[in-house]
């Protein structure tokens, strides 16, 4: 099993938001934004700092792999609240125990 010090914070915090996903009427690109606005919170708070003249080129290198990410997970699925519904619903909160329990420890580092 991998410990959540080994995860890349990319992938907790895209997993948080998955796991917790709540507005059925939510886009995907509204939902890689949140993703991406979170992460870029998380490099703010380790004092890592993106270069202006840099910073869209990352979102845009950002939102591919949480595309990425997205498709890899809800394949077969056509939009985030389908992809809920269809997991089982005891596997789905272990699961979310899981993604906060890590993405809390992310925030608390």
């Amino acid at each position: 099993m991998i410990k959540s010090s080994q995860l890349d914070p990319l992938f907790v915090i895209f997993e948080q938001h998955l796991l917790n996903f709540q507005d059925p009427g939510t886009d995907r690109k509204t939902f890689i934004c949140g993703v991406i606005s979170d992460y870029l919170g998380y490099l703010r708070k380790k004092n890592i700092t993106v270069p202006g003249h840099l910073e869209q080129h990352i979102v845009e290198e950002l939102a591919a792999q949480v595309n990425t990410m997205l498709v890899k997970r809800i394949y077969g699925c056509l939009n985030l609240d389908e992809y809920l519904n269809k997991a089982p619903k005891r596997a789905c909160q272990q699961a979310r125990r899981r993604a906060r329990t890590r993405y809390n420890k992310l925030n608390a580092a």
